[in-house]
């Protein structure tokens, strides 16, 4: 089969150009060919797809060396024969030298077939070797701009020389160390590692790299001191051999990463701790609710002097339960919270109190409280809590005693001084100081310490939680914190919280002199799981003139609801019951009567909770453990007015 040739001739003799296409067709070649005589035409027909040129040597207007020399210039890989009838040794070396592919005697031209086939293969072999070298740099190309850009840090190492041939600039960002510094002394790479690591790293990259199953995560020390957490990966290149020609890995910085990962960790963790806590607290509240109305009862029974000193502790007992099981709840479940008018004199009071009886003698405490203090609209305990936790951060700064100072003022705020602060607005504020004499906070540690699960203290002394939950209760109150902090002179915590407008004062609690709402023989439905609980309040119900049907669950409650028929007035249930819960014994309850009233008692309503109960029909909520004053309260507010639904209670 003919082979196609894309021919160019430089000849001014036609003849001797048709007996060049004679020789080539005569060997199978089937030349496709343009002849030129002078360099214009030549240059015009030479392109980069010819397959070979032929050309005289002596032309009248043009040589074949001219033609070469141009050749070369432009297109090096096209084969280039010369051929003359009076070439002497001499002159043809010299066209070889300058890139000529061979030379022929017009007296020999049957040579010329084998000599074209030869020329083409080699020019087609110096074209594939160049575009191969152009896609190698290409390649190259692309390999460097993507590894100079990358965040990992891309390295290539001889470890028969143990010698570093390629890092990416990265590690400079990452290690804090210059590329130069690496490939002068690879093993500073070793040394950065962290003491504690760096063994079982070194022993890692001696077997694991060669093995094909080095993934290693470990910490560097930076130049500056710092400390970054790296995930290093690597696999080994190896000859036709299976001898390793280098390892070849990729690093990158997980620090941030890491951290998340943990925090997410201790965020779950957290939320088990949380469903724990709320459960503990519905079972608190069960065991509160009786204690509470037993002692109520039992006030105008014992009389004494002795005896009301004991019930007293009881019930205050019961109190101080009782608010720690809603701080829980508060912090475990969600809830809001209660939000009045919190008078902030009072909580630096409370406060006060609380330091003299749990701090070191040693601490000196001190206050400093406006007269005319403003009120603000907020939730006392949440506040309260933010102070307990910026004053026991002050007792542990200082271990060897000192002093600490509370103080409340009014401040006004305009613009400039609240632009810093996200979501605050300008106007009158209250401000909360704490400051202590301790060692303070360092300089690069104050813009982390509001950080959840951060804490300079020892891992077995805190949480990290403390600071982060007083900035989320401010926050949540429309308030921002302050900090400033010298080392070894002491730290001072500003909270400023907008004042409730149009409040100079919370109201103040009267002591009671009525007595509580009696009823008037209604028939009371109360249902509750807890005996204990059962037996209190149909007591309590009874000795209040009510008449009372009790059951231990929903099922029971609706068998006593049928058969009492609109001898029932009002459904007193608790939320968490076995059998039937109180939701689902609400939902029949209204199935059956619309407008009965129905108050619902938790140990456990959160604010989902409380939402869900409001939905499926309840009149009104009331935690537990409740007081004799507000449960007989609430029951005498539902009977005088059916009906009429409400959120709380």
């Amino acid at each position: 089969m003919d082979q196609p040739l894309n021919l160019l001739i430089v000849e001014d003799n036609e003849a001797d150009a048709t007996l060049v296409i004679r020789e080539l067709r005569r060997t199978g070649l089937k030349p496709e060919w343009q002849r030129v005589d002078n360099e214009g035409d030549y240059l015009t027909l030479l392109h980069e797809d010819l397959d070979l040129v032929i050309s005289d040597y002596d032309l009248p207007q043009f040589n074949g060396m001219r033609a070469l020399e141009l050749l070369k210039l432009r297109h090096r890989e096209i084969p280039f024969i010369l051929v003359s009838g009076t070439i002497g040794e001499d002159i043809a070396v010299e066209a070889m030298r300058r890139g000529a592919t061979d030379y022929l005697l017009k007296g020999r031209l049957t040579r010329l077939g084998p000599a074209a086939l030869q020329a083409v293969a080699e020019g087609q072999l110096r074209r594939e070797r160049r575009l191969a070298e152009a896609a190698l740099r290409a390649s190259e190309e692309r390999f460097r701009e993507l590894a100079e850009n990358i965040n990992e840090v891309f390295w290539i190492t001889d470890p028969a020389k143990e010698r570093m041939l390629y890092i990416s600039p990265a590690y400079e960002r990452i290690w804090g160390r210059t590329c130069a510094s690496l490939y002068e002394r690879p093993q500073a790479w070793l040394e950065a590692i962290h003491p504690d690591d760096r063994v079982r790293v070194r022993s890692a990259m001696v077997t694991k790299q060669v093995e094909g199953r080095y993934d290693e995560e470990y910490r560097i020390i930076r130049s500056d001191g710092s400390e970054r957490r790296i995930r290093d990966r690597a696999f080994a290149v190896r000859d036709a051999t299976g001898a390793v020609l280098r390892v070849v890995g990729v690093a990158e910085d997980v620090t941030e990463s890491r951290k998340l990962q943990e925090q997410f960790l201790r965020s779950q963790r957290l939320e088990a701790i949380g469903s724990l806590a709320g459960g503990i607290a519905h079972d608190l509240n069960n065991i509160l609710t009786p204690i509470v109305t037993a002692t109520e009862l039992l006030a105008p029974r014992l009389t004494e002097a002795r005896n009301q000193q004991l019930l007293n502790l009881i019930r205050n007992a019961a109190d101080r339960g009782t608010r720690v099981v809603r701080q829980m709840m508060a912090y475990s479940r969600g809830i809001a919270g209660e939000r009045a008018a919190v008078q902030c004199r009072d909580l630096v009071r409370e406060m006060m109190t609380i330091m003299r009886e749990t701090f070191p003698r040693d601490i000196k405490v001190e206050t400093d409280l406006a007269s005319d203090l403003r009120s603000v609209t907020g939730d006392a305990t949440q506040l309260l809590q933010v102070l307990m936790n910026l004053c026991v951060n002050a007792r542990d700064a200082m271990p060897r005693g000192g002093r600490l100072t509370l103080t409340a003022s009014n401040v006004d705020l305009d613009e400039d001084a609240v632009a810093a602060q996200p979501g605050a607005q300008p106007g009158p504020y209250i401000r909360l100081t704490v400051a202590d004499t301790g060692h303070g906070i360092p300089a690069d540690h104050l813009e982390r310490i509001f950080e959840p699960f951060y804490s300079t203290k020892p891992q077995a002394k805190g949480t990290g939680l403390g600071l982060s939950t007083a900035l989320g209760i401010i926050r949540s109150h429309r308030g921002f914190i302050t900090v400033a902090s010298e080392p070894d002179r002491g730290t001072t915590f500003n909270v400023l919280l907008p004042a409730a407008t149009g409040v100079s004062a919370p109201a103040r609690v009267t002591s009671r002199t009525a007595l509580p709402p009696s009823g008037r023989a209604e028939t009371i439905l109360f249902v509750d799981d807890e005996e204990s609980i059962r037996f209190a309040i149909e007591v309590l119900l009874r000795q209040h003139g009510y008449e009372v049907e009790v059951a231990s669950d929903g099922r029971e409650a609706l068998a006593a609801f049928d058969r009492l028929g609109d001898k029932v007035k009002l459904v007193l249930t608790d939320v968490m019951m076995p059998v039937m819960g109180g939701i689902d014994l609400i939902r029949h309850l209204r199935e059956r009567n619309r407008d009965i009233p129905i108050i619902a008692t938790s140990g456990m309503a959160d604010n989902a909770a409380q939402t869900q109960l409001v939905e499926v029909g309840a009149s009104g909520i009331l935690p537990k453990p409740y007081s004799m004053e507000m449960l007989l309260e609430t029951i005498h507010r539902r009977l005088n007015a059916p009906g009429k639904s409400a959120s709380n209670l």
